[in-house]
């Protein structure tokens, strides 16, 4: 098992903002609820906190995140964009590229699932939670959070996820050696700050046009189901803001904000 440290990652990094302030956790609750409570504090944007392990993760919809020790990315960082709280969802986009492109960086392609997951050969193999605290109509903060399966062997994900260890799968799987964690992190953060901002240089297309490259679900059957509400239909794309849209069997099209999604 590689060993993972703020200081390993840090003299790894060749960015300008993020990661300059790391806080690393041998163990923790959930990154993300500490990004939040610094963030809440006054944490500078680009603030990282990484994980060993957490006792409390979690993915969208309140599922847990499995988060052994020794072997996966456990990652936040603070965003401070100066932009309205309807646009925050669109950091999650910003996310997928950066996994995206920092796992092809390792050997091996990925796709992306709407909204938050990052599939190879169709198994999750890292998921994103995106958090924000609004100021009025504008962001006064973002959390993106990343958990990543690196190192985890399909003995472990038996052993440790349960059902869900069907679904899932991790670097280490698909390529056959050990991911140095460190190096990962820091490849992903270098990718975040780059992505973030062509973001905030140049708008949202450049975002849209490079995930829609990595997107496994165009034209795919879809089910989608927010609370009680459930929309079907074929998945035709996403809109300008990140949205999900389905083409219903009536015809029209449905644009989606939020929602557990299940292809077909």
């Amino acid at each position: 098992m590689t060993m993972l440290a703020s200081e390993s990652i840090k003299k790894l990094l060749t960015t300008k903002t993020l990661g300059k302030i790391t806080y690393f956790f041998e163990e923790i609750g959930s990154t993300n609820e500490v990004a939040f409570e610094l963030a809440r504090n006054g944490a500078t944007e680009g603030t990282v906190i990484v994980a060993d392990s957490q006792t409390k993760g979690k993915g969208r919809l309140q599922r847990r995140w499995i988060s052994p020790p020794g072997v996966n990315l456990y990652m936040s960082v603070v965003f401070r964009p100066s932009i309205a709280a309807q646009d925050a969802p669109f950091l999650t986009l910003i996310a997928s590229v950066a996994l995206a492109k920092t796992i092809k960086d390792t050997g091996i392609d990925t796709l992306v699932k709407w909204p938050n997951d990052v599939l190879i050969n169709g198994k999750k193999v890292a998921g994103i939670l995106t958090v924000m605290q609004p100021r009025g109509d504008e962001v006064d903060f973002i959390i993106v959070g990343v958990g990543a399966n690196l190192n985890m062997t399909r003995e472990m994900m038996d052993k440790e996820m349960g059902e869900v260890a069907e679904t899932a799968t991790s670097l280490r799987e698909a390529l056959g050696r050990e991911i140095e964690r460190a190096k990962f992190a820091a490849d992903l953060i270098k990718q975040f700050e780059m992505w973030y901002q062509k973001f905030l240089k140049e708008g949202k297309a450049p975002i849209i046009k490079e995930w829609i490259k990595r997107w496994g679900g165009i034209n795919r059957r879809v089910r989608v189901k927010f609370n009680e509400i459930v929309v079907e239909g074929i998945a035709s794309g996403i809109d300008e803001n990140g949205y999900l849209l389905v083409k219903k069997n009536d015809g029209t099209t449905e644009r989606i904000i939020s929602g557990d999604v299940i292809l077909f």
